[in-house]
């Protein structure tokens, strides 16, 4: 199912949203903090055209860790100004299994691209979400690859 296709239950904010842009009136996020930083930082920035967090949207990416099949669910599905679909995942210390998870992640945006019928994807894991804003700048000013 295309991204803008993807059902999600949710309630319409009161209040008209920033001018030209999207906003969501909550974000389900799974940490302390570092999670609401980055939604912060999404709703910033100037690259972002809409974000949803991966909470219900069952987007995941297969991956291997011990030899036992997993899926995994990134944070943040994000639009970019570009035309782009970046998979946004906010991790601080990574850890052997998370590197399996990125690998996969990085196979797969590899592979989608190559494709190329759905559209232009990313993968970043941010490891710094105060440094999320300037990231997602750096992202638009360099063209995905198409495989």
């Amino acid at each position: 199912m295309p991204f803008s296709l993807i059902p999600f239950r949710g309630r319409e904010p009161k209040g008209p949203p920033p001018a030209g842009r999207p906003r969501f009136h909550m974000v389900a996020a799974d940490t302390g903090s570092w999670e609401q930083a980055a939604a912060f930082a999404l709703e910033a920035s100037d690259a972002v055209v809409a974000y949803a967090r991966n909470e219900r949207l069952e987007f995941s990416i297969p991956y291997e860790h011990r030899g036992v099949p997993r899926a995994y669910f990134p944070d943040f599905l994000v639009r970019l100004v570009d035309g782009s679909t970046l998979v946004l995942e906010i991790k601080g210390e990574e850890t052997e299994e998370d590197r399996a998870k990125h690998e996969a992640a990085t196979r797969w945006e590899a592979a989608v691209n190559h494709w190329g019928k759905l559209g232009r994807w990313r993968f970043h894991p941010c490891r710094d979400p105060q440094a999320l804003r300037s990231e997602l700048d750096g992202m638009v000013a360099v063209p995905v690859s198409q495989g």
